[in-house]
């Protein structure tokens, strides 16, 4: 083997500065180059985590994100059972269980004006708001609450005097004061002594009602009410009409319906939804004895006041992208380099690299501050202009470094079109993929491969 004048030899010099070597190291470091896009999607996934805390810590306060779960009227019953014992002797056996009675007609309308509240960087809307409610409850007979059908020897009496009206809400904590309840005019008054109830809501306010349950009544609700994010109600009732208005000017309805009326204006938005029970899945009455009926499995409205982030999202998409896009520049100092006869040494592939890499972290960092499309636009310059200078010093032509820098900034431009177009990202990756293939072929079809070194 020959030996140069500096103790290497020839072969292992041509080796390492042979076209087949530089395919490796370009494998190789794509590879790499894995190691720090992970630290990155685990530093997302950290800033998604220091944002939700954020969140916590606002909304915790004013008790959440707040819910009116409904109005519904239990009625306690004494279910009397008589036992025969082995020695001939009637033992008598009392239960009490509570039949629920939801109303014919439940009514809802708020206006909502929020405000923004900041921790650290990080900020939320939050609200206070009066929501005006009315109704009306049918009558109650005895034979609406149990099945006509022959009990011997049981008894079922259903004590009026002890009704009671039934508030659900979501956390006690969106309360501001108690809710003022009025029935046919009167006003409730809230138990003192909370009832051993199973009730269906998250957390209930009692109150008591008597007699009124059995002739029905008209009643008159307004709550003042706390929270922050996004505002939810429940339809519960035979007919449902919510009505909500605010200042907000980008609200997002959700929900089991969305609304049956809208109106979006510079100014704020005002909408409106009439649900019949029918598309519901409160029963008019079911009994604590025969029916565990909880709200966990009902469908609720909400309107949000709450700009998503999806800035964190877009950042971990662009980051799964990485391995394309570090593999594409390196792919084009390849081919420049067969063209320009400049030899490249595998750390300036591994700087222009690093450069991509921190693409990445711009986009996290800076997004967090300004809107994540002003954030892009900001790295893919940054990014590109830095390729354009570093391009033009190692082929030490400016052309190029525009080549280059234009590469870079066309897999940036792509990127983002893929990010804005979800639905179509499958679709956009794979003309992207083989419009590159494609250029390959096309640029190197004359190229002698076996005479490059």
């Amino acid at each position: 083997m020959e030996e140069k004048k500096d103790g290497t030899s020839k072969m292992g010099g041509d080796f390492f500065s042979s076209f087949g070597f530089k395919c490796i190291a370009v494998f190789v470091l794509v590879l790499i180059f894995q190691i720090p896009m992970a630290f990155i999607r685990n530093l997302i996934n950290d800033r998604i985590y220091y944002h939700n805390a954020s969140e916590e810590s606002i909304l915790v306060p004013k008790g959440g994100q707040p819910e009116l779960q409904g109005v519904l009227i239990a009625i306690p019953y004494e279910k009397i059972s008589i036992a025969y014992m082995a020695n001939g002797e009637r033992q008598r056996k009392v239960d009490t269980h509570y039949i629920f009675v939801t109303p014919e007609t439940f009514i809802a309308q708020t206006e909502i004006e929020p405000e923004m509240l900041r921790r650290g960087i990080f900020e939320l809307p939050v609200f206070n708001c009066d929501v005006q409610a009315s109704g009306a409850f049918p009558q109650i007979e005895e034979s609406f609450a149990f099945a006509k059908e022959s009990r011997q020897e049981t008894e079922e009496i259903l004590k009026f005097d002890d009704a009671l009206l039934l508030v659900g809400i979501s956390n006690k904590k969106i309360l501001t004061s108690l809710p003022e309840i009025k029935a046919n005019g009167e006003i409730l008054r809230q138990s003192i002594f909370e009832p051993n109830i199973q009730s269906p809501f998250s957390e209930t306010v009692y109150y008591n009602l008597g007699a009124r349950a059995k002739n029905g009544f008209k009643f008159e609700m307004n709550a003042k009410i706390q929270g922050g994010k996004t505002f939810s109600l429940t339809p519960h009732a035979a007919e449902n009409k919510f009505i909500v208005r605010s200042n907000w000017k980008t609200p997002k309805f959700s929900g089991g319906w969305l609304p049956t009326e809208r109106e979006i204006r510079e100014d704020g938005f005002s909408a409106e939804w009439n649900i019949p029970g029918l598309s519901t899945n409160f029963p008019k009455r079911w009994s604590s004895e025969s029916h565990n009926f909880e709200t966990k499995n009902i469908e609720s409205v909400s309107t949000s006041f709450f700009q998503s982030v999806d800035n964190y999202q877009k950042a971990m998409r662009s980051a799964k992208y990485s391995i394309l896009f570090l593999l594409i520049p390196f792919i084009a100092l390849l081919v420049f380099e067969v063209f320009s006869k400049v030899k490249i040494h595998p750390i300036q592939y591994a700087l222009i690299g690093f450069a991509n890499v921190v693409f990445y972290l711009l986009l996290l960092s800076i997004s967090e501050h300004i809107s994540f499309n002003t954030t892009y636009w900001i790295a893919c310059a940054a990014v590109s202009s830095l390729m354009l200078f570093y391009g033009t010093a190692i082929f030490n032509k400016f052309a190029y470094g525009v080549f280059f820098a234009a590469v870079n900034f066309i897999c940036y431009v792509f990127l983002f079109g893929t990010l804005q177009a979800e639905d179509y990202a499958l679709l956009l990756g794979s003309v992207g993929i083989f419009a590159v293939i494609a250029a390959l072929m096309i640029l190197t079809r004359k190229i002698d491969w076996y005479k490059l070194n």
